[in-house]
């Protein structure tokens, strides 16, 4: 046998190695993958999830959307004891409760501890109807690990708007109470958290931003 061929039967028996291996590489990852539906009352939300507050009205209006065509992108969830906790998509799993449905579909998958908080975060900052204060403490409990303009890219924001949320974050709690309830405006609350924390203490003693 030549040389050539010698390589050439080498080659194949090495590619088709490759192949046997990438295709049971892809077959796995296509099953961890997989979508389950699993019952509603088996899933629950993460008791540690960042995002606490959801806009009621788009809420109802996902709810009668499920009703008339069911969740189209599943939830990701992960495995604990006897019950799934969601990781991505609380939103679509409180319509579908609101929609009365008994299974949910979901992509189970593993996670590192460290790893499921900043999932959260970024997933959840990446909606449109995300609470100013809320937006503000997630970007500034991301940027204790990256820098204003890899939150920004990661977000699709611009670097401007990530620093005027960080600056937002250092509102003491009275005052972003003031902005959840419409009293205050965000550039106000981002003029007030120029303070230090026990000036802005003075400042809602003295009701100096009252509504």
């Amino acid at each position: 046998m030549t040389t050539k061929a010698v390589k050439t039967r080498k080659n194949g028996k090495v590619n088709a190695t490759v192949k046997k291996n990438m295709r049971e590489k892809l077959t796995q990852n296509v099953i961890g993958l997989q979508i389950q539906n699993l019952n509603i009352e088996k899933v629950i939300p993460d008791p540690m999830q960042p995002r606490k507050t959801f806009n009621e009205l788009l809420l109802k209006e996902l709810s009668e959307s499920v009703k008339k065509h069911g969740v189209l992108q599943p939830i990701t969830v992960r495995k604990s004891r006897n019950e799934h906790i969601i990781v991505m998509g609380e939103r679509r799993y409180r319509a579908s409760k609101l929609a009365g449905k008994k299974t949910i579909p979901c992509i189970v998958r593993e996670y590192e501890n460290n790893d499921i908080l900043e999932i959260q975060i970024i997933e959840n900052l990446q909606r449109q109807d995300v609470e100013p204060t809320e937006e503000a403490d997630a970007i500034a409990y991301l940027s204790e690990k990256h820098s204003a303009t890899e939150i920004a890219k990661r977000l699709g924001r611009g670097d401007n708007f990530i620093r005027q949320r960080l600056k937002l974050a250092g509102l003491i709690e009275g005052f972003k109470n003031f902005v959840r309830n419409g009293e205050m405006t965000i550039s106000l609350g981002i003029g007030v958290a120029l303070f230090e924390p026990e000036e802005q203490q003075m400042m809602a003693a003295n009701n100096t931003f009252s509504a």
